[in-house]
């Protein structure tokens, strides 16, 4: 053999003998002895104290799950008995972790760098007691190790329990986590929870609701979910209170948690209830670095979906009972990012499917993303004005019919928005003439914008943009609204007959108040609100019954009504501080002129109108008297004002007296001609000229 050779053998047969050694020495070395040792440096390095009661062995074992080649090298495996963490001094519980046993490789040559890297570690009967104070601090912060760092490849739990206390956030929580009989294939729990979660939906929002769920997700293509390898292995269960609420849940994961190891996700399975919200998702979890960590089918039903402010900084308008199932998507760090894709929900009656995506940033968490909706119920979309859904425990103002919710501004400072919505239909137990509603939601830093909110309202075109200012108290919110070639017969789907019909309308608002609710905000409105009819019949039996019109009316009644044609209307109103007078408000017909003056009250929720029909050509027996429509918004009442009426009345009294036929004159409506400028009047009227004041009323 050459001398190079017998050179590499001596090194090959010295650093086998070396190995040889060193596994003997640690297979036969008593490693009780090395405890006190051990304890020490862990307690030095933790900033706790660290107690091993039990035996303390090292042996060496290979990992078969590893892979590849590093499954045929052997490395040390260690086990210690009855392990105790210390807790900090400021802690409730006197223990931070501990264990009956827990066993751990250790990977030999990156010490080498610095780096322990435990391939596997497991615990046997652990304990944990988690907690942060409302000043931010927690007990399971360590200090920095220097230049060592730390790798754990996987995790092994065993039966075990734990507490959750977090003073900053209202959660008490107490749970334990045991394993299976039978491990639980992931395919097998996804039906499984599919089946739960639509039962609970059912109950939430009622069958019929359900059904129509049901279809819209046959409709949308299911998200299949990844293969996993991994069987539940392990059942958790939990209570107490999560940020003030009520908290019950249970779930199921994996035997074994593979960090950074997409090819090993865990699997989680869960089924909660905070407060009167229930949240189930199934799905994995793999590098809780990566985008697509997380991946959850998710259910979300409840009565309110305000009520997700309690459980997550989310900010959402009040709503009737709803439900929702969706793929939930993120990370955790850096910074949270979760994305709810492809959702559909069932709100109340009304449909909705988009995808939404949550953002912590700073200085304020953002809400984006996208909402459908094919039919949207009015009732359902009123609290997103701050109408309809109310809080049971606020008080109620006896008499007031507008909205009294107030606006939450805090949470809107909570996180900024930026969604685009659109809806097909929107409609009420009847019909609301709504269609293709479009609209750009914008929160940022409290302040609120639908800009610009587009829809078309009984056939006719609306662009209107609604700004909030959340950060002035009250609130300051502005209106502009421009409608136009609305067809009026569809705004009053609820009149029988052929009352009318009333063409093509026009109008037009500029608004702006400062409030803390819809009501309040309407009651100290100032501004100015125009509309103008370009054409349309209106039923003579109307006509004949406003302008009292005895005969006329019993006429119509007998042989049947007829449309007459209205030759224009125009209404301009002027509002000051939540009192709209009417600065003009004509409608023109071949048969009558009618006049409205007055004002409407939006503060005393209180109406004060004078209508003052005027019949052209003879007409008999016509009273002509002013009708008074006053009174509160709840019990609005029309009456004949009795002074004129009275009067008319007396002085035909006395005519006929002495001179019979003759009494009739002053109840004889002579009025002749069209009064066509009436027309140009109110029109102009109705694009800002001033107009003198009422007369004064007559009792």
């Amino acid at each position: 053999m050459k001398p190079r050779g017998k050179i590499l053998l001596m090194v090959a047969a010295a650093l086998t003998l070396l190995v040889a050694v060193v596994v003997i020495a640690v297979a036969a070395f008593d490693w009780n002895k090395a405890k006190p040792w051990l304890s020490r440096t862990l307690s030095q390095s933790f900033g706790r104290t660290v107690a091993i009661d039990g035996d303390l062995a090292v042996d060496w074992q290979r990992d078969t799950e590893l892979g590849g080649w590093r499954a045929w090298l052997p490395s040390p495996h260690v086990s210690v008995g009855k392990v105790v963490v210390g807790n900090a001094e400021w802690a409730r519980a006197h223990d931070f972790v501990s264990a009956d046993a827990i066993a751990f490789d250790i990977a030999v040559l990156p010490l080498l760098a610095h780096r322990l890297t435990i391939h596997s570690v497991s615990f046997s009967a652990p304990q944990a007691n988690l907690e942060r104070l409302a000043d931010g601090r927690d007990n399971w912060t360590f200090p920095d190790a220097g230049s060592w760092k730390l790798d754990i490849g996987r995790i092994n739990l065993g039966v075990g329990k734990f507490t959750l206390l977090d003073q900053s956030s209202g959660t008490d929580l107490s749970g334990g986590i045991q394993p299976l009989d039978e491990s639980i294939a992931f395919d097998e729990l996804v039906a499984q929870q599919v089946k739960q979660a639509r039962s609970e939906i059912a109950a939430r929002i009622g069958p019929k609701a359900t059904q129509h769920l049901a279809e819209r997700i046959k409709r949308r293509k299911e998200q299949a979910p990844r293969e996993v390898r991994q069987h539940y292995a392990f059942a958790w269960s939990a209570q107490g209170t999560f940020r003030k609420s009520a908290f019950k849940g249970i779930g199921k994961s994996g035997g074994v948690y593979f960090l950074r190891n997409p090819e090993q996700p865990f699997p989680l399975q869960a089924d909660v209830r905070i407060g009167d919200t229930r949240i189930a998702f199934v799905g994995t979890l793999t590098d809780p670095a990566d985008l697509n960590a997380l991946d959850l089918r998710m259910w979300l039903a409840g009565s309110d979906l305000s009520q997700l402010y309690k459980i997550a900084p989310i900010t959402l308008p009040p709503s009737p009972p709803y439900a929702m199932e969706g793929r939930l998507v993120g990370r955790f760090t850096p910074g949270t990012l979760m994305r709810y894709e492809d959702f559909v929900a069932r709100i109340g009656q009304s449909d909705l499917s988009g995808t939404l995506q949550y953002e912590a940033k700073e200085p304020r968490a953002l809400l984006s993303g996208k909402v459908e909706s094919d039919e949207l119920q009015f009732r359902d979309l009123a609290p997103l004005i701050g109408a309809g859904q109310r809080d049971p425990e606020a008080p109620k103002t006896a008499g007031k019919v507008l909205p009294e919710e107030p606006f939450r501004p805090e949470r809107w400072r909570a996180m900024d928005a930026d969604v685009l919505f659109s809806g097909d239909h929107v409609f009420r137990d009847s019909e609301l003439p709504i269609h293709k509603v479009n609209t750009h939601i914008v929160m940022d830093n409290a302040v609120l914008a639908l800009e610009p909110l587009k829809f078309r309202y009984a056939y006719g075109n609306v662009d209107a943009n609604l700004r909030m200012d959340g950060q002035a108290a009250p609130i300051k919110a502005t209106l502009s609204l421009s409608a136009r070639d609305m067809q009026l017969k569809h705004m009053f789907p609820s009149i029988e007959g052929k009352s009318f019909d009333l063409g093509l309308a026009n109008g037009d608002a500029k608004l702006t108040a400062a409030g803390n609710s819809v009501g309040a905000l309407l009651g100290v409105a100032d501004g100015e609100l125009k509309l103008q009819l370009q054409s349309g019949t209106v039923s003579k039996a109307l006509l004949e019954t406003l302008g009292l019109n005895l005969p006329n009316i019993i006429v119509t009644k007998m042989f049947g009504d007829k449309q007459v044609k209205i030759d224009c209307a125009a209404a301009d109103l002027v509002a000051k501080q939540g009192v709209f007078d009417s600065r003009a408000f004509v409608v023109d017909t071949d048969v009558a002129l009618i006049e409205v003056s007055g004002t409407v009250d939006l503060g005393k929720e209180r109406v004060d109108l004078v209508v003052h029909p005027k019949s052209k050509g003879v007409r008999l027996f016509s009273l002509r008297s002013p009708i008074h429509v006053e009174g509160p918004f709840a019990h609005v009442d029309a009456s004949v004002d009795k002074g004129v009426l009275l009067a008319r009345a007396a002085t035909a009294i006395g005519l006929g007296a002495v001179a019979g036929p003759a009494a009739l004159v002053p109840l004889t409506s002579t009025g002749t001609g069209t009064d066509s400028d009436h027309c140009a009047a109110a029109l102009a009227s109705a694009q800002g000229a001033p107009k003198a004041p009422p007369p004064a009323k007559q009792r």
